[in-house]
């Protein structure tokens, strides 16, 4: 690896190609400064913006997709998963155009107008992020050779984002994983409230994916994660700790949102006001999408059943 990029609390992977070039994992956010401060970076590490010939994004998130499209303007080819291949090509305008489908489902699952609008009105970083028509998607198990002797390998992980992806740095040292924002070392990563591009506002339920995802990574022999945000993960244990966490906090939640149904039907809000009493309405956002996301997950073991409720509402019934 030639060097770790680190941009407004992102970490991006660079890495020398085998036929020439560099390949970088993740694109970086834009903000004011961040592609200056990026470029400056890589000359510390004796490297031009110019002589970046891949950028592989992990997922359509403006974070870590944001300065696709400069990538793609200075002529590097830059690639996702197939499922977030539209999310990158239309950038912010296709995160604002699915706005409105993401509020009508927290309305269905009972959120209070008054709510939304404060979940609306929290502040958030000011990212920038153009759309490029010129993203690929690519299939999982495409290798990129390294001039190391080690490659780059995609791996499908959906779950952060419907076309999530992590990259596997192959070779005889082990098996490194460039892990996005599917394993983070300071933080469980939330599932999330997705309406494809092309999904006529149809929600993709993330969360019994993510859960998939990041056990079967678990099942290979992981040796060093090289996380999207946050430092280096050292040691096939530390991986696995990572594993354990992220499944251990959705076990421990699904037995409180089963617990919080077993008094009868309720909606998405109200378990997660019964989880969360204290949690200001402007930071019920996350807490509501995760409980939609354990709604998902009853309803895919056929555990439960939506219903309609009161006021045009969705409600959870355990079978």
């Amino acid at each position: 690896m030639i060097g770790v990029i680190r941009l407004e609390g992102n970490a991006l992977y660079a890495f020398r190609l085998a036929d020439g070039g560099v390949a970088l994992v993740d694109a970086g956010p834009d903000l004011e400064g961040t592609w200056h401060d990026l470029a400056a970076q890589l000359r510390g590490h004796g490297v031009r913006t110019s002589d970046v010939r891949l950028v592989i994004a992990t997922h359509a998130h403006a974070d870590h997709a944001g300065l696709a499209a400069h990538w793609a303007a200075e002529g590097a080819r830059v690639v996702c998963g197939a499922a977030d291949l539209l999310a990158l090509r239309a950038g912010v305008d296709g995160y604002a155009a699915t706005r409105s489908a993401r509020e009508d489902d927290l309305r269905r699952h009972g959120c209070p107008p008054a709510v939304i609008e404060a979940i609306a009105r929290r502040p958030r970083t000011p990212y920038r992020w153009d759309g490029s028509p010129d993203v690929e998607a690519v299939p999982a198990g495409t290798r990129f050779e390294l001039a190391s002797g080690r490659a780059l390998r995609v791996i499908e992980a959906p779950g952060h984002t419907p076309g999530n992806l992590v990259v596997a740095l192959e070779g005889p040292q082990g098996l490194g994983l460039c892990s996005g924002d599917t394993l983070l070392p300071d933080t469980v990563p939330t599932p999330g409230l997705h309406f494809p591009v092309d999904a006529e506002g149809v929600r993709w339920p993330s969360l019994p994916s993510f859960l998939r995802s990041v056990r079967a990574l678990g099942a290979l022999d992981v040796t060093s994660a090289l996380p999207g945000h946050g430092d280096l993960v050292e040691g096939a244990d530390g991986v696995q700790r990572l594993v354990r966490r992220f499944v251990g906090h959705h076990e421990r939640r699904a037995s409180r949102v089963r617990s919080a149904l077993e008094g009868g039907p309720a909606n998405a809000f109200e378990v997660a006001r019964t989880l969360f009493p204290r949690l200001p309405a402007e930071r019920l956002g996350q807490a509501l999408t995760e409980v939609i996301g354990h709604f998902d997950l009853l309803l895919e073991r056929g555990d439960a059943s939506l219903e309609d409720g009161p006021a045009r509402t969705l409600v959870m019934r355990l079978r």
